[in-house]
């Protein structure tokens, strides 16, 4: 693995390591040995970067919630319909799969780090990010002529978002009644009948 060329560098580095780590072994079984393992470093490395596991843990989250959220805006970056644009946000708002290694980490330090006030402000501040974007896209919809809303759109983006979250739970703890296409298909129900607007609910063959 090449050297980083600056110390920014190398803490990204230690941060994506940590994300295998934690999909592998989960967060309350990491040990600073294995982040430094998966990196490919000394355990001295790690220690030089970030004082203690805690420290790992708040980089980790920071750095995966602003991966999510990146992933999800460049989504609909270059959509102008705004049907189109909460199609995308429907497919981008689950995990890839049970290994999804951002989702993963993002779910695991919640749990194992519930109560903790500042993991708890990165927690909303990504959830008040996501409700925006489905805000805005709402309003689009209203203002273009496809959506008539059922409901306030504040309302409805925060249920669009809190659903996400639900489903996702369960696509990576491997719940099989509900596959990812499934968690779509569910997902776009919910937004169709929202919204007034049935071209929302994704192309599916698994609709049960």
């Amino acid at each position: 693995m090449g050297r980083p060329r600056n110390q920014n560098g190398r803490r990204e580095q230690l941060v994506h390591s940590a994300l295998d780590a934690i999909r592998d072994r989960g967060v309350a079984n990491l040990r600073i040995r294995d982040v430094a393992e998966s990196a490919q470093v000394s355990t001295g490395t790690v220690h030089y970067h970030f004082t203690d596991i805690d420290e790992l843990l708040y980089a980790v989250h920071s750095s995966a919630s602003d991966r999510f959220f990146a992933a999800r805006m460049e989504s609909i970056g270059e959509i102008a319909d705004a049907r189109e644009q909460l199609r995308s946000m429907i497919y981008s708002g689950l995990p890839d799969s049970v290994d999804d290694k951002v989702v993963v980490a993002m779910y695991e330090i919640d749990l194992y780090r519930r109560g903790d006030p500042a993991h708890a402000l990165l927690g909303q501040a990504l959830f008040d990010r996501q409700v925006a974007l489905y805000f805005g896209i709402l309003q689009l919809g209203v203002s273009q002529g496809h959506f008539t809303l059922n409901a306030p759109a504040l309302a409805i983006a925060q249920n669009l978002v809190a659903l996400e979250d639900a489903y996702g739970m369960h696509i990576i703890y491997g719940n099989r009644s509900l596959s990812i296409v499934h968690c779509q298909y569910l997902l776009g129900t919910f937004a169709a009948t929202a919204t007034a607007c049935a071209g929302i609910v994704p192309d599916t063959t698994d609709p049960a």
